[in-house]
């Protein structure tokens, strides 16, 4: 956690910045999923065109978890079988996306995680020290985006944030500073994180 002086420093700058609402709340388990693996580090346009492309093309075939696993279980897990893959669900070439969506189904079904409901639920219950470490590629920023996809009041320690962060108290910060600091200030705002 961050000394209080550099707390101030934080609270002041978020003072400056512009409110916002951002309530978007996952309503589709299969979509989140697809979801959690396009929207890090990828441009808006690009996770709105593959969201389209999936509706458009995959929403009828791919319902569940047993839909998608079975989709999955159609192509090789290996860089082509996974670049095949990527086409097929968002009309983009990402097979690094299609092997984390692997281990992120992988992940779920572990859990016996199943449906929006069991996932949301996951999603209150979890920590990032549940999530982070389990499959490769997927880290805190995104079980944080994950967890606000779902409802959960947090913040996803994205570059920007951490630059944000750093750049008002004068140092670097790691995730977990990021996060607990953003929610603390948020709290003596009154705010919501998602604001």
């Amino acid at each position: 956690m961050l000394e209080e002086k550099e707390l101030a420093k934080l609270l002041a700058r978020c003072r400056a910045v512009p409110l916002t609402q951002n309530e978007y709340v996952a309503t589709d388990f299969v979509v989140a999923l697809l979801e959690t693996v396009m929207d890090y580090q990828n441009a808006t346009t690009t996770v709105q065109r593959a969201g389209r492309h999936f509706e458009d093309n995959r929403w009828d075939e791919i319902r569940t978890l047993d839909d998608l696993e079975r989709v999955l279980e159609r192509f090789p897990a290996d860089r082509d079988g996974n670049d095949a893959l990527a086409k097929y669900l968002w009309g983009y070439h990402h097979w690094r996306r299609a092997q984390e969506l692997r281990g992120l189904v992988g992940y779920f079904r572990e859990r016996n995680v199943t449906d929006l409901g069991a996932l949301r639920a996951w999603a209150v219950a979890s920590t990032s020290d549940d999530f982070v470490g389990h499959i490769k590629g997927l880290g805190n920023a995104v079980y944080h985006g994950l967890v606000m996809r779902l409802g959960v009041e947090t913040v996803k320690p994205d570059v920007h944030i951490l630059r944000f962060v750093a750049g008002a108290i004068g140092r670097p910060v790691d995730d977990l500073e990021a996060v607990e600091a953003l929610e603390e200030v948020a709290k003596r705002l009154g705010l919501s994180t998602s604001t």
